[in-house]
């Protein structure tokens, strides 16, 4: 084989599409994914604006949930694991009513020392659970 043609080869394994070896590592990855938007459902426009972080051992952002779940159409809970109210205020304009949304804050261990935090709230009408999640290194 020639130098050119090692080179070319090279250059085609360089830029070969990068997805492929993505989907090989989560296929022999034992790691556990979750998901934080369901097919066909649209992110309420307030989560897409979030710009938050959770500060652990990695400072990662806050992101979008958007789950379909049969019960919330019947105000029904997934298992809780520690519930707690937020006081959504007004922002101080006058006039404005202040309203109680109801959150549920669920921790999910996804490895030894990997977990993911979820502040979710009961989108009855259409039967979601929306909020938002966050990843976190506990060790």
């Amino acid at each position: 084989m020639s130098s050119d043609d090692a080179y070319m080869s090279f250059l085609d394994k360089a830029n070969a599409d990068l997805n492929n070896g993505r989907a090989q590592q989560f296929q022999a990855s034992s790691t556990v994914r979750t998901e934080t938007v369901d097919m066909g459902v649209q992110v309420p426009a307030p989560l897409t604006s979030v710009d938050a972080f959770y500060v652990s051992e990695t400072d990662e952002p806050f992101e979008p949930v958007t789950l379909k779940w049969e019960g919330a159409s019947r105000g029904l809970w997934p298992d809780a694991v520690r519930a707690a109210a937020i006081q959504a205020s007004g922002g101080g304009e006058p006039g404005r009513d202040e309203s109680v949304v109801e959150v549920k804050v669920y921790r999910v261990e996804v490895g030894t020392s990997r977990v993911d935090y979820y502040i979710l709230a009961l989108e009855v009408e259409k039967g979601l659970l929306v909020g938002l999640r966050a990843k976190a290194v506990e060790s």
